[in-house]
């Protein structure tokens, strides 16, 4: 099954960043996708939300280790842990905590050696199971990075429905449009374009896409189980 998904997603060839589009209606892409998950009686297990982006650099090993050390101080709500410390002067810190809303948020920071400084990157990923209105209006507000990827995973309750179906559901759902696609007995995978979506990506044929759709059928539960994301999934399906 990863084998699939890998060979799946790699086909792409995705070019680095988003394409941001000026002439669209500001909007949540993460509501959009919990809304096409509930029209379509998906009920919701977990969902997630993930941005990376860069922190900035250090002169050297001291600037480094302070600049970390400050940046822990002002998020000191989390607890954190250094994970990783390789030889190649790699080193990674972690920081976790569970908010009001029940939403798991952590923080992973990334420094390694370029020439005679380090590079400092973030990755920020919040988690919930099931979703609340509180929820959606949190992720809405403290994740605006364009460069957030959101992932919605469920079940639908009967596999009686063929994935096809779903899936064809969906996309018209979303006013959406196929770009590429692989479709089995027991697993269907979609790619497509949607206009009410408004982060963008592109395929290396040079086609837009921004939404994922994945459906695999669970003959031991009798559910299909189902991810959504946007612009793409981000986590094994």
């Amino acid at each position: 099954m990863v084998k699939t998904i890998v060979a799946f997603i790699l086909s792409f060839g995705i070019l680095a960043g988003f394409i941001s589009d000026n002439e669209k209606i500001q909007q949540n892409d993460f509501e959009e996708i919990v809304e096409l998950a509930l029209e379509n009686n998906v009920e919701i297990k977990s969902w997630m939300a993930l941005s990376r982006g860069k922190v900035g650099q250090a002169t050297d090993l001291n600037d480094l280790n302070k600049q970390i050390a400050d940046f822990m101080m002002n998020h000191d709500t989390y607890s954190w842990k250094k994970i990783l410390e390789e030889e190649n002067s790699h080193y990674v810190w972690l920081g976790k905590k569970e908010n009001d809303n029940g939403i798991m948020e952590s923080i992973k920071l990334k420094a390694y050696k370029s020439g005679e400084t380090y590079k400092i990157a973030i990755t920020t990923e919040v988690k919930g199971t099931q979703i609340s209105d509180n929820q959606v209006e949190w992720v809405r507000e403290k994740m605006k990075d364009d460069n957030t990827f959101y992932t919605v995973s469920g079940v639908i309750g009967s596999t009686d429905i063929q994935l096809n179906q779903v899936a064809e559901k969906m996309i018209k759902d979303a006013q959406g449009k196929t770009v590429e696609q692989l479709r089995e007995k027991s697993f269907v995978s979609v790619s497509a374009y949607s206009d009410t979506i408004e982060t963008e990506l592109m395929t290396a044929k040079r086609e837009k896409m921004n939404l994922q759709i994945g459906l695999r059928a669970n003959e031991e539960s009798n559910k299909i189980d189902v991810t959504i994301g946007t612009p793409i999934i981000t986590t094994e399906y």
